[in-house]
């Protein structure tokens, strides 16, 4: 809808505070020696959106000896997301490389990550994602069954859509419950990995994780954890060659390059715990900010909940176009993107637009200024979920799930999972906030409430 005409667009009243984004306060001052350290870390989402109030394309940041451009317009970052062999994936000091290994999110060779990327193809294909909605129907039957027990339901808003993400993302990799995973995978391991990422991000000179600080000796104890958690179930699904019609068995016979080779065991980890890591903790931000959005817009929510029970009822591929619910997906995402930057680091000098930018140095894609960016969005600071009902705009302008060659290869398997639970939700309760204040947005690798926020469920 970018582009068209402010009549086409309604009238609505904005009414979710911790949405405008677009006006951060003044930042810390860059400091020598150090640079923009204090500003990133006390506060990265207002220090990247301060830097975007300009209107200009590009914003540089150092530290120490650290070069970082971040990139805020729709035009410069389709420059980016358009040539994949200059704007690479981070290469080996990539600290997500850490946790992920070379999985489909961190692998920084190029034809490595093509191999892997068809080899993978049919886990995310449609004849895999109609396998998947059962699985999804049945955890999503469990979690309703509970709120339903009382006529109003106190929802954790994050901390119940992490429970619910995690036990989708097990039943559909591992067929198992969530509860069978939850004694190593947590929440509260997943919050201590992005932090550690993301300090070590930021950070001008990181200890090597060898050495043994109180910080990495808890990130080798959290790793051994999770890699003996896999190795297991990978080990038992090996050796048993039951098929369970899950990811896992697609993972087991992918075949990757000429030659057809299975996966190694280590390759097999390296994408499981890539597809925990963005399958979990991203979904269950999304969904997290959806759901404030609804309570905020009870007419908004009305007209979802009104078709999907018209759904219910309507002949199969009786719909056409884009759904409310996927407009409200769509720009629940938009307002509060997922993940708020996307890394890229450049293999040699180039320019962006008129901006030279040197090799080596690190390019961040603002998905939160993007997503608001003046010159592509109407009102952009506005909850219009309309603006999306022809489909959503490419060029870089819509990030959600990336663009272009390195797209998130799980979008679809996302998208189901939100509609379905939010179908599910809509149809048998109303959302309301139980206060009037916002939470909080804070930029991690994710885009998280800085402190936990409920909302209240009403059975009709």
């Amino acid at each position: 809808m970018a582009g068209t005409a402010a009549s086409t667009l309604p009238v609505r009243q904005v009414r979710h505070d911790s949405g405008v984004l677009s006006a951060p306060a003044v930042p810390p001052r860059r400091l020598p020696g150090i640079g923009d350290l204090l500003r990133l870390r006390s506060d990265l989402l207002n220090a990247i959106q301060y830097a975007a109030l300009d209107g200009s394309e590009l914003s540089y940041f150092s530290v120490g000896p650290k070069r970082m451009v971040f990139v805020n317009r729709s035009t410069a970052a389709d420059v980016v997301l358009s040539d994949i062999h200059t704007f690479g994936k981070p290469n080996a000091e990539n600290p997500l490389r850490l946790v992920l290994g070379d999985g489909l999110i961190s692998n920084p060779n190029h034809d490595q990550w093509l191999q892997r990327r068809r080899a993978l193809h049919p886990m995310y294909s449609r004849p895999s994602l109609a396998g998947m909605r059962q699985k999804m129907a049945d955890v999503i039957g469990e979690h309703i069954g509970r709120w339903e027990g009382r006529d109003r339901t106190e929802l954790r808003v994050h901390e119940d859509m992490l429970s619910f993400a995690l036990d989708i993302v097990a039943r559909c990799m591992f067929s198992r419950s969530g509860d069978e995973v939850s004694a190593v995978l947590t929440p509260k391991t997943i919050s201590f990995l992005l932090e550690f990422v993301e300090r070590r991000l930021r950070m001008p000179l990181s200890l090597p994780v060898g050495v043994p600080t109180r910080r990495n000796r808890d990130f080798a104890a959290t790793m051994r954890g999770l890699d003996g958690l896999v190795h297991r179930i990978v080990r038992e699904r090996r050796v048993s060659g039951e098929q369970h019609g899950d990811l896992l068995d697609i993972l087991l016979e992918a075949r990757v390059g000429d030659a057809a080779e299975p996966l190694t065991d280590v390759e097999v980890r390296d994408e499981v715990l890539t597809t925990f890591v963005a399958a979990y903790e991203t979904t269950a931000s999304a969904l997290t900010w959806i759901l404030y959005l609804l309570a905020c817009y009870p007419d908004v929510q009305r007209g979802v909940r009104e078709e999907v029970r018209a759904a219910e009822s309507s002949a199969p591929g009786e719909r056409q176009g884009s759904t409310l619910l996927e407009c409200v997906i769509n720009e629940g995402m938009r307002l509060f993107p997922p993940s708020p930057t996307i890394p890229r680091q450049v293999r040699k000098d180039t320019l962006i637009g008129s901006s030279q930018v040197p090799g080596g140095a690190f390019v961040m894609l603002n998905v939160a200024a993007i997503h608001r960016d003046p010159a592509v969005w109407e009102r952009p600071d506005e909850f219009l979920p309309e603006r999306f009902a022809n489909g959503v705009p490419g060029k870089g302008r819509f990030l959600p799930f990336g663009a272009g060659a390195h797209m998130c290869i799980g979008k679809g398997f996302a998208m189901m999972e939100m509609s379905m639970l939010l179908a599910g939700i809509l149809d048998r309760f109303e959302i309301s906030q139980r206060d009037s204040a916002g939470p909080e947005p804070k930029a991690m690798l994710t885009l998280r409430p800085r402190a936990g926020f409920a909302l209240t469920l009403t059975r009709i």
